[in-house]
């Protein structure tokens, strides 16, 4: 059993080799102190239907919260129809909250903006744009860099994926693995604050997806990107993530945060090892176990 420790507001459980009384990194003084970089707090989202009464209200989101502080990857799992989707949504400024708060570095997010870029589950190329333009398409749209820095940076970008020679083909030219490649390349171009990724791998066959996820943690730690990454693979949170919080049920809402203990960079060797296999029966044992909704533990 892996050493587990709760959330504000619950009473503390150690497992035999947690030494009673010792401070979690949570407890730092350090820790208290700093500003997430993004803070939910209470977050409540409902669906109303035209009419705004109160039976065409739908409670997607509930009393979430969740902290993110600056470099930190973390993974979202959680059951089909939990909101899980719903509140990366509203990250990204698509949907507004109705409870709660929401804020970027202190900010109150009020809608989209260049400080968060997502990458969605379907890579959504425009097909009669060269990958090259492609990539810079939301730097045309912000009207800020110059055509030919533009390109410099997509260029480097395409070659951060490991697409260099691929520039000037279209986007039918190539692979699902690859046209997510070129997603997230045109995501990374606007040099975002926050990256939200919804599911980017899941029409990808297996092979290539933990391909990809390895190449995502490489691109992430080279441009030092905050990630958030919605998706129902256990698997790929346990091996992407820094942090895995399990949504509950609809109305969602985060009931424990999963402590992942492996360093980067890793190795596809990971996932056969006992401790990852131990990690993952962890996650899964929290999201389809039954536990208690409300315990809020995070699990070291």
């Amino acid at each position: 059993m892996l050493r587990k420790q709760t959330l504000e507001g619950a009473q503390p459980v150690r497992g035999s080799s947690d030494p009673a009384g010792s401070p979690s990194v949570a407890d730092t003084p350090a820790e208290a102190s700093r500003t997430a970089h993004l803070s939910a707090r209470n977050v409540r989202i409902e669906y109303r239907a035209p009419s705004e009464s109160a039976s065409d209200v739908t409670l997607a989101v509930d009393n979430a919260n969740l902290e993110l502080q600056r470099s930190d990857f973390v993974c979202v799992v959680g059951p089909s129809g939990c909101g899980k989707t719903t509140f990366l949504n509203a990250v990204a400024g698509f949907l507004p909250i109705h409870g709660g708060s929401l804020e970027l570095d202190g900010r109150d997010i009020p809608g989209p903006g260049p400080d968060r870029a997502m990458v969605f589950q379907q890579a959504s190329l425009l097909p009669w744009r060269k990958v090259i333009d492609n990539v810079t398409y939301g730097l045309e749209l912000g009207r800020t860099t110059k055509k030919k820095q533009a390109r410099e940076r997509a260029r480097d970008l395409l070659d951060l994926v490991g697409l260099s020679g691929f520039a000037d083909r279209y986007p039918a030219q190539l692979s699902g693995g690859m046209q997510q490649r070129v997603n997230l390349a045109r995501a990374l171009a606007v040099d975002p604050a926050l990256l939200l990724l919804d599911e980017p791998f899941a029409s990808i066959d297996a092979q290539t997806r933990e391909t990809m996820q390895a190449e995502l943690l490489r691109v992430c730690a080279a441009r030092d990107v905050t990630a958030l990454f919605v998706t129902h693979d256990i698997t790929e949170a346990a091996f992407l993530a820094d942090r895995v919080c399990v949504f509950s049920p609809r109305p969602g809402h985060i009931v424990r945060e999963v402590v992942v203990p492996f360093e980067r960079p890793r190795d596809q060797r990971l996932r056969r090892s006992p401790e990852f296999l131990a990690l993952v029966d962890e996650i899964a044992e929290t999201l389809y176990g039954g536990s208690d909704p409300t315990a809020g533990e995070v699990i070291h």
